[in-house]
Parts: C-alpha cells; structure tokens; sequence
C-alpha cells in the first residue's frame, strides 16, 4: 500500500513539473512610478505615475492626464502611433497619438449603444475589444463609428483580464483562460491554472502565477518555466521577444531563447 501513495505522489510530482526555459539578462533601467506599462519596439517607456500617463525616450518625456475621467485603469501601447487609455470609473476609452495628443475620445455613457465596459484592448484598424457587462459577451468596436462589429456569446464567468494583439484575443477569469479570434469565435478554453496576469509573445503567452513567468505554446498548450533570478515581479511586458521585469524601482531586461514547436 506504501509503494502505491509513494507512486501517485510522485506521479503527480512529474505531472506538475515543468521543462525549463533560459532568460538572458540583458539591461537594467532605473524608473519610479506606480505603473509600468510597456516599452515600444523603438525603446520608449510607457509608466503611470500619480494618475498621469507618461512616455519617455531620448531623454524626452510626454505626458497624457485628464482627471476629470477618474482613475487610469488600463493602457495598452500595442500601437505606439495610437495608444488607448481606459477609465473604468467615467466608462470611457481614450487614444492618444505617438505625442500623447488626443485623437479621440469615447464615453459609452452618452453613444447610442450604451455600453458598461470592464475591459478594453485594441484590435486591428480603428477597432478595440471591450467586454460589455451589460450583455456579458466580447465584443470587436469600432471607435469611429462607435459600432460593435462583431460579439461573442454571453460568457457567463466574470473576466478579471483581457490581453490582445491584432489578430486574437486572451480572457482570464478565476475559472478559465480563453482564447478568441476577430470574428468572435472561440479557439481555445483551457482550465485557469492559477494564473495572475499574461502577456502575448508572437501568439503565445508569457504567464504569470504566484512561483514566477512561465511560457506557454497555444499549439500544444505545454508550458515552460522561465529561468529567472529572484526579482520581485511587480508587472512585466513583452515586446520583440524580449522580457521586460518591473519590481519597485527598475525594469530589467532578458531575451528568451524562443525553442520553436
């Protein structure tokens, strides 16, 4: 009886750990603010600092804030010539340009099809994804023609993330990990594993869970620890393969040694 516990212990051991994944440590740069935000594949850094949008790069810096709109709650720069802010509290949407000027605004308190929205990211062209609580469903919106394109089916859990690039869509809820194409169909559904936050790298992810950042293929679904020193992860990012760690006061910098699947 002793040999058989002794053999699923170890089972579930084997079936728990994870292939590694090296992490070349490249820069370190010095920042204090409450939020990092990114960086750009031209090298720009993108932080939130006392409710102010800011971006910083050659020693120059550009600021975005308007406090009427409440708390900053997300920021994506996934297109650095068309940033989008997002304030939860006043339910408006934000895109700045490459300056942080305003290009337009969007308050779906006041357009024909209001809307209660959680969560926003951009798609492709002139549309964001957002996730209407009103209806429960994804939705691809037009910010023109303050449209919704195209909508999900109701999801019924509550989404705590909401991760994109052009093409595809991530959605974390405390039960599942979901992914969604741009014409709103569902690919993939896989149990949530304990994570905290994702990060896109090409159309896999980077996740992050209690022990550390972890690489998973969305082919395969296998899953990789990162091999890291020990840093506090504040927030992290992805651009260009590269990783990018934030703790309290600098961002560290390491190249994944991508192993194609």
């Amino acid at each position: 009886m002793k040999h058989i516990v002794l053999f699923l212990i170890l089972l579930g051991f084997i079936h728990k750990s994870y292939s590694q994944r090296n992490a070349i440590a490249q820069d370190t740069i010095s920042l204090k603010a409450d939020q990092f935000l990114g960086i750009d594949s031209f090298g720009a850094i993108y932080y939130a600092k006392n409710n102010i949008f800011y971006k910083k790069w050659n020693d120059r810096e550009w600021q975005f804030g308007d406090f009427i709109l409440g708390q900053l709650t997300q920021a994506s720069v996934l297109n650095p010539l068309k940033i989008l802010l997002f304030y939860e509290s006043s339910n408006t949407i934000v895109l700045v340009d490459k300056y942080l000027s305003e290009i337009n605004r969007v308050n779906f308190n006041t357009i024909s099809e209001f809307k209660s929205v959680s969560l926003v990211s951009p798609a492709n062209d002139n549309s964001s994804w957002l996730f209407d609580n009103n209806t429960q469903q994804l939705e691809v919106f037009n910010t023109n023609s303050e449209k919704t394109f195209v909508a999900t089916q109701p999801i019924n859990e509550l989404p705590t993330l909401l991760r994109s690039n052009f093409n595809y869509c991530w959605i974390l809820t405390s039960e599942n990990l979901s992914q969604f194409n741009i014409y709103g169909s569902l690919l993939n559904r896989n149990e949530n594993e304990g994570y905290n936050d994702i990060r896109i790298i090409n159309n896999d992810l980077i996740i992050l869970k209690d022990d550390g950042l972890y690489y998973r293929y969305t082919k395969t679904g296998e899953i990789e620890k990162i091999n890291l020193p020990e840093i506090h992860i504040k927030q992290f990012y992805v651009t260009n393969e590269i990783l990018y760690i934030y703790d309290q006061s600098k961002i560290y910098s390491f190249d994944l040694t991508l192993q194609k699947k």
